[in-house]
């Protein structure tokens, strides 16, 4: 009975998955075809409407379908495909696999339209962002997790003590008290020392802010032994209350440092004693 049971679960699995990739199959075939020679069910449909619709949202809506396609075969080979060393590259892969799909989309796309256009890709650009997006949203995950293995609640206040020791690195680099003028690098160069100045004072500063903020908001209700829903909205509070700080401080743009191009300027340069 047990490997009766097997069988059939097999068997309900590989005919699940084989009626998910008709399904993508047929609308990436209508998609395609929508977009190459407009006889899709949506070009189909404007016609009957005696064309009424936009002829951008039909092309639109076929793009997005054609994209979803890609999507759903990742699902599908997450979902239903057996454990394997096929399976098991696809899904490493999927990322650059969704990037050439949406490129062969694009493709299509423009085929469609009877036009082309040049891509430029800059891969030392791509592989720099994402090593720097990546460590960052990497950094910020670690941290919750970390939080809450040892406080036992989502700080939803992580990703802004994040912010806070980034604003506060800049500010060592903005401040003359720490770097006069007369000391500072060549345009376009970061010295080491300024690098590890910079790097040691967000740490120190955050932690030590960071302490404080647990001695006056969470430590309370860790007395009064509050439940984890009630330490995470201290926290999104504590959030909101960092960021509305920061924004008032440096405002709303984003802050982006060149060494050296912008070393101390008028409007974030730091004074001490400030305001």
């Amino acid at each position: 009975m047990t490997a009766l049971g097997d069988y059939r679960n097999q068997w309900s699995q590989l005919e699940r998955w084989k009626r998910r990739l008709a399904i993508a199959a047929f609308f990436f075939i209508e998609s395609t075809l929508g977009l190459l020679s407009q006889v899709g069910v949506l070009n189909v449909v404007d016609i009957l409407l005696l064309d009424s619709l936009p002829t951008d949202l039909v092309w639109l809506l076929q793009t997005f379908t054609l994209i979803c396609v890609g999507f759903g075969l990742i699902k599908i080979t997450f979902d239903d495909m057996q454990p394997g060393w096929i399976r098991s590259s696809i899904i490493a892969t999927s990322p650059i696999l969704l990037f050439f799909y949406i490129l062969l989309t694009l493709h299509i796309l423009l085929l469609g339209l009877d036009t082309s256009a040049s891509v430029l890709i800059d891969v030392a650009s791509l592989g720099t962002n994402t090593l720097t997006w990546s460590s960052t949203y990497l950094s910020i995950a670690v941290g919750l997790t970390l939080t809450y293995s040892v406080q036992r609640y989502g700080n939803f206040a992580q990703s802004e003590f994040f912010m806070i020791g980034m604003y506060v690195g800049i500010a060592l680099m903005w401040t003359n008290w720490l770097f006069p003028l007369n000391e500072i690098p060549s345009d376009g160069h970061l010295s080491w020392t300024l690098f590890l100045w910079m790097l040691f004072g967000a740490f120190v500063l955050t932690g030590i802010a960071g302490v404080i903020i647990d001695r006056l908001v969470y430590r309370g209700f860790r007395d009064r032994k509050a439940s984890p829903d009630v330490m995470m909205i201290a926290s999104l509070g504590v959030a909101l209350v960092l960021r509305a700080l920061t924004y008032l401080r440096f405002g709303g743009s984003t802050q982006r440092f060149v060494p050296d191009a912008d070393w101390m300027r008028g409007s974030q340069a730091f004074e001490f004693p400030t305001i």
